[in-house]
């Protein structure tokens, strides 16, 4: 039992680095591929695009939450993004006090191309995987994006879990 335990205590601090030089090199990475004057932004800003994408009209609220960023943090990120011309701000038709926000034709042009070039870019480094590879990788991933989403440490996680999380 005592081994178990101590092996155990070994892979989870050898999965803590990985974990960070994957977070470390990822970003690297990422920010050198967003560089590309085809795509020209920054991660905070392609995640802010993608998090707009996805709600289509956004308060300025729900995008902080859903992006986890400061309310001046993701400001000063929407007005270069305004700048830029791939978002603008619209006023809510139901309550004209509401400040929302949504892409442009050129934000969602941006943002594909930026979409495309990632996915091109974990295409060529999961060149090696075979589909077995693949099919267990992505199942241990999404547990894990799971129990980081909601805090839950024990594992246990059904497949229904799995798809919410995947399409949130």
């Amino acid at each position: 039992m005592m081994t178990e335990q101590v092996s155990r205590s070994a892979q989870v601090t050898v999965i803590d680095q990985f974990v960070r030089e994957i977070a470390w090199n990822g970003q690297k990475q990422a920010a050198h591929m967003l560089n590309d004057p085809d795509i020209d932004l920054t991660l905070p800003q392609m995640m802010t695009l993608s998090a707009i994408a996805n709600c289509g009209t956004c308060r300025m609220s729900t995008l902080a939450g859903t992006t986890h960023q400061s309310a001046g943090t993701l400001t000063g990120i929407v007005d270069r993004l305004i700048e830029d011309g791939l978002v603008e701000r619209t006023r809510n038709e139901g309550d004209r006090r509401v400040v929302e926000v949504m892409l442009t034709q050129d934000g969602q042009r941006r943002l594909s191309s930026a979409l495309m070039a990632c996915q091109e870019h974990t295409r060529g480094r999961l060149a090696h995987f075979n589909d077995d590879d693949l099919s267990m990788f992505t199942h241990l991933l999404q547990r894990y994006l799971y129990s980081i989403q909601n805090g839950n440490g024990n594992g246990t996680v059904t497949s229904d879990d799995l798809v919410q999380a995947v399409e949130a």
